[in-house]
């Protein structure tokens, strides 16, 4: 964790979804959007009671961990929110209007805190990827006769 730069979280069996955090105190910290502005939105984190976190290796196509965490809303406002926000505001990038961040962060935003339930798991736990979703989108028929085919004949240029 202390080399990642997110993780993915997924929560109540939803898909997977990236996720920038801060370690504060040695506890690990996100932000989930809780209006519909442009922080990060975790809509329905902040009362799942746990999230699996997946953390990714540098190649982003592996997983480096994958552990259980109990998910904790910090109140607005209280000593421990306020030290959450600082890190968090210095680990946000590219924000817009940091005069009032913290004030927007404090009406429209849960500082939430993922508590480790568990072991964590490494890459030998069965394969990384997830099935595709599912979709009513279908084929229309044979693929074409010409599909990745040379062409035998080539026109003449002249």
């Amino acid at each position: 964790m202390k080399k990642a730069g997110l993780v993915w979280l997924s929560w109540q069996g939803r898909r997977a979804v990236p996720a920038w955090f801060a370690t504060v105190d040695g506890q690990y910290v996100v932000l989930a959007d809780r209006a519909a502005s442009a922080e990060q939105p975790l809509p329905g984190l902040a009362d799942a009671g746990s999230a699996e976190v997946v953390v990714p290796a540098k190649p982003a196509n592996n997983q480096l961990a994958r552990w259980t965490a109990a998910v904790r809303r910090l109140e607005p406002g209280s000593e421990e929110w306020t030290a959450a926000a600082l890190v968090l505001r210095t680990e946000r990038l590219n924000a817009a209007g940091l005069d009032t961040q913290l004030d927007r962060w404090r009406s429209e935003a849960d500082i939430l805190v993922l508590e480790p339930t568990g072991a964590a798991s490494g890459l030998d736990d069965g394969s990384p990827y997830a099935p595709p979703v599912g979709s009513p989108a279908t084929t229309r028929g044979r693929k074409p006769i010409t599909l990745h085919r040379r062409v035998r004949r080539r026109p003449k240029l002249s």
